[in-house]
């Protein structure tokens, strides 16, 4: 009787290692797939900064903050940037002022 029992539990052994593992994989992908189901479907959001304006269809304006703001002349929706992004395409704006006098010279 002890050689079948110990015989039997050997067996068993990876048995149960491979039922365990299996039920650990199948709960991995359950979770994966359960995570995955549940995010925002990010296909439906629309970028406002894809579009790249002409300067035939905005207005550009800095407010009293030293914020961009690009307005849309046909819808009137307006897009504000922080100080930083204002001064940053002022200072590009100046620089190439500055190079086309300088190369005018």
């Amino acid at each position: 009787m002890k050689i079948n029992q110990v015989i039997m539990a050997r067996s068993l052994k990876p048995i149960i290692n491979v039922i365990v593992l299996a039920a650990v994989a199948m709960a991995a992908f359950k979770l994966g797939q359960t995570y995955q189901s549940s995010k925002p479907d990010e296909s439906n959001i629309e970028n406002r900064y894809a579009h790249a304006f002409s300067p035939k269809e905005v207005s550009i304006a800095v407010d009293e903050a030293n914020e961009l703001i690009i307005i849309e002349r046909a819808t009137g929706k307006y897009i504000v940037y922080s100080d930083t992004i204002g001064r940053t395409i002022f200072g590009m704006y100046a620089n190439r002022i500055h190079q086309e006098v300088n190369a005018s010279k």
